[in-house]
């Protein structure tokens, strides 16, 4: 279970990102070196969630973020980010640090 006052960041020593167009490409990396067979696309709130996370902040931090971007109500906001968060976490994109 995530811990919204505990730090979590883009694990950018296993993940390279960039943004192409409106999506996110997360290149995984194996040895220092692009793993192009298992390249991870994310749409433009699930960018804006990592983005978010492109240093050390809570879940709260990106909730609050996100609310002033999205027209959105906050209970279904911070359901849509746990999910994102804990599936994040299971592919080891996003690290909890500190």
């Amino acid at each position: 279970m995530i811990n919204h006052n505990a730090l979590y960041q883009v694990n950018t020593e296993k993940f390279v990102t960039r943004m192409m167009g409106d999506e996110m490409v997360m290149v995984p990396l194996s040895d220092r070196v692009a793993d192009m067979t298992s390249v991870l696309t994310l749409n433009e709130v699930g960018a804006d969630i990592l983005k978010a996370f492109e240093k050390p902040c809570t879940i709260d931090d990106v909730i609050s973020k996100l609310l002033d971007i999205y027209e959105i109500d906050e209970e279904t906001l911070t359901c849509d980010i746990q999910l994102f968060v804990n599936n994040a976490i299971e592919k080891n994109m996003i690290v909890k640090v500190g």
